[in-house]
């Protein structure tokens, strides 16, 4: 089904840029991790907090957050917001890369001269994006777990794999989604306006939804609306709605990929 030569090849080009968002994620995780102590003996910080209004805490991840819990300080600090942004921006890049850029230089036709079906190539490209993404989740959750360990951090490690499986599954539909547009986009910033536009779309519409009715039937069809960091390391079992929609928008982005390369006129 995928090609592991073009496999290796994709993973290993993005291999720089894999190491710098490594880096990123690692050094990010370990500063808010290690500063949770500090913060959760001053209870002004919490007064702080609830002196917000209701529709900006909401903006940051609810109100519902006890921001002196483990979870409610890493949600707002980092798992809300920042965490899928960081994420989205190597899936962005990673699926300009893998066929607009590629598009752009030239290089996929010379890769397309090869014995290699296009759909196949479009397959390979989900995948290594895929790859790309898993192991960067991984490590974000994994430094965050690995971290909290050290400084005594009160925080549950299943809740903590839960919300891994969660952010992979959200960053993934936003990743077929630029992959797809790198198959039919003609400038690789297409691709960033694209992923760009859904991720904060739908991080405004569910913003909004919680204060406006009619955003609320939108927010049903857009990623953020099954995205709750706080609620599953908080609460036991898995919200499988959310599972569902992200692999069916995963799914479907990849078919639609493969189907758009298959009609695409590749020449420079």
């Amino acid at each position: 089904m995928i090609d592991p030569e073009l496999l290796t090849y994709q993973l290993k080009a993005r291999r720089r840029s894999s190491l710098y968002f490594s880096l990123g994620l690692f050094l990010w995780g370990l500063l808010i991790t290690a500063l949770y102590p500090a913060v959760s003996e001053v209870e002004a910080f919490s007064d702080y907090w609830g002196q917000f209004p209701e529709n900006l805490k909401n903006l940051f991840g609810g109100h519902e957050i006890n921001i002196l819990k483990p979870e409610g300080f890493i949600t707002l600090e980092y798992y809300q917001m920042f965490l899928p942004i960081i994420l989205a921006a190597f899936a962005f890049g990673f699926a300009a890369f893998c066929v607009v850029k590629a598009r752009e230089n030239g290089s996929l036709e010379i890769l397309l001269t090869h014995p290699m079906e296009r759909w196949k190539y479009s397959l390979t490209s989900f995948f290594a994006i895929s790859i790309g993404l898993a192991a960067l989740t991984i490590l974000a959750v994994g430094t965050v777990m690995l971290v909290s360990l050290v400084f005594g951090v009160d925080l549950s490690y299943t809740g903590q794999l839960r919300f891994m499986l969660l952010v992979f599954l959200l960053v993934l539909s936003l990743g077929s989604i630029s992959l797809f547009a790198s198959c039919v986009a003609r400038k690789s910033g297409q691709v960033y306006a694209v992923g760009i536009t859904v991720l904060a779309v739908a991080y405004l519409v569910n913003f909004l939804s919680s204060t406006w009715s009619f955003f609320r039937y939108i927010d049903y069809a857009l990623p953020y609306h099954y995205y709750d960091p706080y609620g599953i390391m908080t609460t036991a079992g898995f919200p499988w709605s959310s599972l569902f929609y992200y692999l069916a928008t995963s799914i479907a982005f990849a078919v639609l990929s493969v189907i758009a390369l298959q009609r695409k006129d590749i020449t420079v």
